[in-house]
């Protein structure tokens, strides 16, 4: 069984490897490999303070180090991610279902961490770039019906 101290190695190793890899050229929405990691060291985040809080071990200590860490890494990682405009040809079965995923694990462990703020900040980005998507794919459409019209 682990212990506090392997819990919170386990969650400060995820979120630091979050924070190296978000930075590489390779992080971004159409590579599905950094899509599926990223994914999978939230999922370790999570798993680890769920362990952590049913032993009645609080994760968000106030400004603990690894907290801030982790909250640090997911939320530019996740700022860093989405878009911050609409993409007219975006795959919302495929890209778009991964990144609802991620949106609501990052959301979810940002309230863990006692980071209200920082969650919704998430979520309205990614409710934004939806929005913004939606809106090009309007305009794409308004744009090929003119051309048809000519």
């Amino acid at each position: 069984m682990l212990n506090k101290t392997q819990l919170l190695n386990t969650i400060r190793y995820n979120a630091c490897q979050i924070k190296i890899e978000a930075a590489a050229t390779t992080a971004t929405l159409s590579n599905y490999d950094y899509l599926l990691n990223l994914s999978k060291r939230m999922d370790a985040i999570e798993n680890a303070v769920h362990v952590l809080s049913r032993f009645g071990i609080l994760f968000c200590f106030g400004n603990s180090p690894v907290a801030n860490l982790v909250t640090n890494s997911i939320h530019r990682t996740m700022v860093a991610l989405i878009p911050s405009f609409g993409l007219g040809d975006f795959d919302w079965d495929g890209v778009g279902e991964d990144l609802n995923h991620l949106v609501l694990k990052s959301y979810g462990i940002l309230l863990d961490c006692g980071e209200d703020g920082l969650a919704v900040a998430v979520c309205e980005r990614h409710n934004l770039f939806v929005t913004m998507c939606e809106l090009q794919e309007k305009l794409d459409e308004e744009w090929l019906t003119d051309l048809a019209n000519d």
